[in-house]
């Protein structure tokens, strides 16, 4: 069966600009009420990684939450929005985003992440904690933020919906995957699987490049996508910033376990052709695949080599040490007022890069890369 996503421009963050193309990306598809019914408990899940204010692009700008509010109710659904944001209380992330003001203006409410519930998984991972409130929502509606990701390249709708896992319980994800980028993906994949998201629209108007996702550039992109099936919305994101559904580990390991449609020819595009809309100097971190066909014993005696890794530059570093907080194998630590990553128990998840609220920490190529890269 072919998977449609739809393409809608939008040049800015103009309340009405903003509405309007994020009602016709859902038009295209059959209009909000193809995909909730009326009495519909609805989780709008933004991205709401930190607290940053709109115009830095790190979380889903607050006009696009709104337009999806303002549908859902439109529908006879009952909008609730929420997320479990990487550092920082989600109230406070709410509030400096402009997501909170936005709730309040439109009668909507704020979930609670912090309770819990155990689902079972039907792959390779067996069990999910996600907070209970994307478990009994009758329809999640998943709102990512297209940005760079340091870890999995790019971040859009299969990696946004890692937030309905609670707070520190996702460190506990990246100590498991360790160096293996590709079992992080799968979970990812096998997650989005498990909750299952009826709709998803990518904030795609300003995005962010570089040094994503967290302390990138903010890149004009002005694009409204939507489309029900996430790993296909990912692969035309991607293929609009330049990407390959292979270079996204997401995709890659979606197509290898027949999760979505990864594969472009059977993709069907709604509105504007996606060659129109493509970007071709879109800047990405400096990323490889740590997966070389070598033995394991030769792997962990390379890895500093043949993987990229953070890089803490100390004279942004402000010592906040979030950093060290957020590190699931405690492999940074203060010494002598500086923090220092200890790259034999790094494992490359890159989570202090993308919580690190000064930009400090960006991702360098080891020396057996650059010496074959160039």
């Amino acid at each position: 069966m072919t998977s449609i996503v739809s393409i809608v421009r939008c040049e800015d963050y103009k309340q009405v600009r903003v509405y309007e193309a994020v009602l016709r990306a859902i038009d295209l598809l059959g209009g909000m009420r193809a995909f909730i019914k009326p009495g519909d408990k609805v989780l709008i899940k933004p991205n709401m990684l930190k607290a940053r204010p709109p115009e830095a692009a790190v979380t889903t700008h607050p006009e696009v939450v709104r337009a999806v509010i303002r549908l859902v109710a439109q529908a006879g659904g009952v909008p609730i929005v929420g997320d479990s944001p990487g550092i920082g209380e989600m109230t406070d992330v709410a509030r400096r985003s402009g997501i909170q003001k936005v709730v309040e203006e439109e009668g909507a409410a704020l979930a609670d992440f912090t309770d819990s519930i155990i689902l079972k998984g039907h792959g390779k991972f067996k069990n999910f904690e996600v907070a209970r409130c994307a478990a009994e929502a009758n329809a999640i509606i998943n709102l990512p933020k297209l940005k760079t990701h340091g870890m999995m390249v790019m971040t859009g709708a299969v990696k946004n919906l890692f937030g309905c896992i609670p707070g520190k319980k996702k460190a506990q994800w990246h100590l498991n995957s360790g160096i293996d980028h590709s079992a992080f993906a799968r979970m990812l994949v096998e997650l989005s699987v498990m909750l299952k998201p009826c709709l998803n629209v990518v904030d795609a108007v300003i995005g962010m490049e570089g040094n994503g996702p967290g302390s990138g550039d903010p890149r004009q992109i002005g694009l409204i996508l939507a489309g029900q099936d996430p790993v296909s919305l990912d692969v035309i994101s991607g293929v609009i910033l330049g990407l390959s559904p292979l270079q996204v580990p997401a995709t890659r390991v979606a197509g290898e376990t027949g999760v979505g449609e990864s594969h472009l020819e059977r993709i069907s595009i709604l509105g504007e052709p996606v060659n129109q809309v493509k970007i071709n100097d879109f800047v990405f971190p400096q990323h490889i695949n740590t997966e070389w066909p070598i033995p394991e014993w030769a792997r962990r005696c390379l890895k500093g080599a043949l993987t990229t890794r953070p890089v803490i530059n100390h004279d942004v570093c402000i010592r906040c040490g979030i950093c060290q907080d957020d590190c699931p194998r405690s492999a940074i630590v203060e010494r002598n007022g500086k923090m220092i990553i200890d790259y034999r128990s790094c494992i490359r998840c890159f989570c202090c890069q993308e919580f690190c609220p000064s930009g400090a920490i960006h991702i360098n190529k080891g020396w057996m890369l650059r010496l074959c890269n160039g």
